[in-house]
């Protein structure tokens, strides 16, 4: 099992809204050793299985909201969160996770500022330039701590 999970998400037929899907390509390209990557179009409760002892979590996804890339560590729920139907959020894939293994050490979203949803395979200038800074960033955080 690797140290590092990278999960990149997103629709990547709306232009940026596949910025997370981008990214975990990317880092894949890079072929880091210990890191694992897995891109997919939704967060599904199948994945707690891939989470469960991993030594840190990356999930990467679109945000409309954000201006820039932004890094946040998340945790599971408070219990009785856990319900997940066809897609969910960290959080609650973490409080799954829970329920079948360890949890992972760390884990994080990093969030790529989106500005457009519209049909399409292109990322926006500025969301293409954040997915390069993501990549970078978790290039970062797959070196071992000294």
């Amino acid at each position: 099992m690797t140290d590092l999970l990278v999960i990149g998400y997103g629709n990547d037929l709306r232009s940026d809204d596949g910025a997370g899907r981008a990214v975990a390509e990317m880092v894949s390209d890079l072929d880091l050793p210990g890191v694992e990557v897995l891109t997919m179009s939704q967060l599904t409760p199948e994945l707690s299985l891939e989470i469960a002892g991993r030594a840190k979590v990356v999930f990467v996804d679109a945000d409309v909201e954000a201006s820039e890339v932004t890094v946040r560590q998340v945790t599971a729920g408070p219990p009785g969160d856990g319900v997940m139907t066809h897609h969910g959020d960290p959080a609650t894939l973490l409080t799954l996770t829970a329920k079948v293994g360890p949890l992972p050490d760390e884990a994080v979203v990093i969030s790529i500022p989106a500005t457009s949803l519209e049909m399409g395979f292109e990322l926006s200038p500025r969301t293409e330039s954040a997915v390069g800074q993501a990549v970078d960033l978790i290039a970062e955080l797959a070196q071992p701590q000294h």
